[in-house]
């Protein structure tokens, strides 16, 4: 059995947080703000006391806030599904928080009956509507995604063949949303400290024409600045691989060297783990593999079954393998910041992407709020499983996949429309 938290929504507390949730917004997460175009909103609206999975893209850690936020505007609860692990941080208060606010946990990739019970429950009641970050992963980013999980389509199908039995004439929908953050006025102060902060860490001087095999021409701040964090990647890259016991070809480039470190801290895990990894996966489906190894493991309980000496000796197996969350951050960090993402259109936005996944690497902790924010937010046309039943009683994993497509191709769509109706700030 693992070890389920289950939702215990409370909704005085629901209430009295979204009274808060302006005061919240500006002082706890450094004046964020939403904005959603009557469009959008109409699209969402259109479903409300409807049955319905909530599908946004994970490119940050106050994603759930901000869908907390938005169901304030669109006067609905939700609840929310959450990896294990985050109900214990902060010394399981913030399980509490969550639990009370309508969240419950998922070991992810493991057979969490609980957790799938109720996530049935949720979606074939409609009594809510659930929110699921089909990408398993806080990406960091959100000018691309990450490969999306088929959870949240299958999950969906089990729950409408609940509904069917009930209502013959009643479905589910699907609705793909897009998050996408923005700095929208000028935080170049801010990321400059940060990649002086960088180099002070890593005993680079703040900036040395010398040392510049790169050969950039440094004309502007921009120029600048992107040499500088180059310059650190290349750092960052050099004590990883000697970490990794990894010896880059002399004319190898910075993208294989980090591919080739990638594959090198997934091996070493795998080993650890005692797990084979299939051949021919794509890192992220190993980097889900391997975590989903620890999740199970590290959240398995045994009904208290166990003698003491038994609990012990897991304890302590645990306390070794937990390093491993590390080692798979790492990969994580690394497949979707590659050698042109440091060069091309560096946005205010991008530049904090970069450095967000650096500062986690050297300094730990949550990524830095660099100034005020503005979310903007896309819905997508709801998804009718209707429409896929019929394919779904005969080829499963074909239907499945074929939603699964769908909503990632929204939300690609979605993402990219915000950023090109946006007038991005680039560094002076």
């Amino acid at each position: 059995m693992l070890d389920f938290r289950p939702p215990l929504d409370s909704p005085l507390l629901i209430a009295m947080v979204k009274l808060l949730m302006p005061l919240y917004m500006k002082l706890g997460l450094n004046d964020t703000t939403i904005s959603v175009s009557p469009e959008a909103l109409e699209r969402f609206t259109k479903l409300k006391g409807k049955k319905a999975l909530i599908c946004p893209n994970h490119s940050f850690r106050h994603d759930p806030q901000v869908m907390f936020a938005f169901s304030k505007l669109v006067d609905e609860d939700f609840n929310f599904i959450a990896a294990r692990e985050v109900f214990d941080w902060d010394h399981g208060l913030n399980g509490w928080w969550l639990q009370h606010m309508g969240a419950y946990s998922v070991v992810r990739g493991a057979v969490d009956r609980e957790s799938f019970k109720t996530t049935r429950e949720i979606l074939s009641t409609g009594r809510k509507k659930l929110v699921l970050f089909p990408e398993g992963e806080i990406s960091r980013q959100n000018d691309t995604l990450l490969p999306l999980e088929s959870g949240a389509a299958q999950m969906s199908f089990w729950a409408l063949s609940d509904i069917k039995k009930a209502n013959p004439n009643d479905t589910i929908h699907i609705i793909p949303m897009a998050l996408k953050y923005t700095y929208p006025y000028d935080i170049g102060s801010n990321i400059r400290e940060s990649i002086g902060r960088l180099e002070s860490k890593l005993n680079l001087s703040p900036f040395a024409e010398e040392e510049g095999k790169l050969k950039l021409e440094i004309e502007s701040a921009s120029d600048s600045a992107r040499f500088r964090v180059r310059r650190i990647a290349e750092k960052l890259l050099s004590v990883l691989e000697k970490e990794y016991k990894q010896k880059p070809k002399e004319d190898a480039t910075m993208n294989q060297r980090v591919e080739t470190l990638r594959r090198a801290i997934l091996a070493k895990v795998a080993k650890q783990l005692d797990v084979e990894l299939p051949a021919g996966n794509r890192e992220l489906e190993n980097v889900r593999i391997l975590r989903n190894t620890l999740d199970d493991y590290i959240y398995q309980t045994d009904g208290g079954n166990s003698s003491e000496y038994e609990k012990q000796v897991r304890e302590q197996t645990s306390a070794n393998i937990k390093s491993c969350y590390k080692d798979l951050d790492r990969v994580v960090n690394f497949i979707a910041i590659y050698d042109g993402y440091v060069t091309e259109h560096m946005s205010q936005e991008r530049y904090s992407h970069v450095l967000d996944r650096m500062e986690q690497e050297v300094f730990g902790g949550a990524p830095t709020l660099r100034g005020a924010r503005l979310v903007l937010i896309d819905v997508g046309e709801p998804i009718n499983l209707d429409d896929h039943l019929e394919v779904y009683k005969s080829k499963k994993k074909e239907a499945v996949a074929k939603v699964t497509d769908e909503i990632f191709s929204q939300i690609s769509s979605m993402l990219h429309g915000l950023e090109a109706k946006r007038k991005p700030v680039f560094l002076k």
